[in-house]
């Protein structure tokens, strides 16, 4: 009996996780799919929709399953893959052709590239870590936006009314600000002014500790996850 359980838990995993690649993969190339289609074989049959019909049908009733099997529906329902399994099936419903309005949530289907992070125990482990860190990425991502903010207001209070054009509005400095602060550069609007020159120096500096943060925190996250996997590996081996 639990030897037919198990089997048909395996099977459902392997559906889900062949629903998963589907469904990415639909979404994917679902700008050139149609055409090519119909170049080919004439009008399209719309068996794209259909493809994305029965994959929110799927994830609905994979929801339904893994809410009712859990052991601790709460639990489940807030925790991380909980959540990801109900987006799969909000965004995948809201893009279906009845709600043109809502195509744009075709590109949010992408979220269900998550789902596949269940499929991996490294991917798993490297996500609890993570979890575990989320004090300094909340931390990391709040001094951020902070750098960002300010740097922005001190370039539109600097250049705006040197470069009206380039730096009109605070949506312009923010753009000047990520772009800079993250070292890419693009170089299409810049300081000239001595004020604004010197907070480009100053966003600079500090974004190469911006760069080299996050570098720091996955390693950190990687480091943990092995260690976890290891103590965990050598307590299930059985005495020698």
């Amino acid at each position: 009996m639990m030897d037919s359980m198990n089997r048909r838990a395996v099977i459902f995993e392997w559906l889900a996780l062949l629903a998963i690649v589907a469904a990415v993969s639909v979404t994917t190339f679902d700008t050139d799919i149609p055409h090519i289609w119909e170049a080919k074989w004439g009008p399209d049959n719309g068996w794209v929709d259909d493809v994305a019909y029965i994959a929110v049908i799927f994830f609905a009733f994979e929801y339904v399953v893994r809410v009712w099997t859990a052991p601790d529906k709460r639990k489940y329902i807030f925790s991380f893959f909980g959540i990801i399994d109900l987006v799969a099936v909000v965004v995948g419903i809201a893009a279906l052709p009845q709600f043109t309005s809502l195509r744009l949530f075709r590109l949010l289907q992408l979220v269900r590239l998550l789902k596949l992070v269940r499929f991996s125990e490294t991917l798993a482990d490297l996500g609890k870590a993570f979890s575990m860190m989320r004090d300094e990425i909340v931390l990391f991502f709040s001094l951020t936006g902070m750098i960002v903010f300010l740097a922005a207001f001190g370039a539109y209070h600097f250049e705006h009314e040197t470069q009206p054009e380039e730096f009109s509005h605070m949506g312009d400095a923010l753009w000047w600000a990520v772009a800079t602060l993250t070292t890419v550069g693009y170089g299409d609007i810049y300081p000239v002014t001595i004020g604004g020159k010197i907070m480009t120096a100053v966003v600079v500096i500090c974004g190469l500790g911006i760069v080299a943060a996050p570098a720091g925190i996955v390693a950190q996250a990687m480091a943990t996850a092995l260690r976890e996997k290891r103590e965990r590996q050598a307590v299930e081996e059985p005495d020698s």
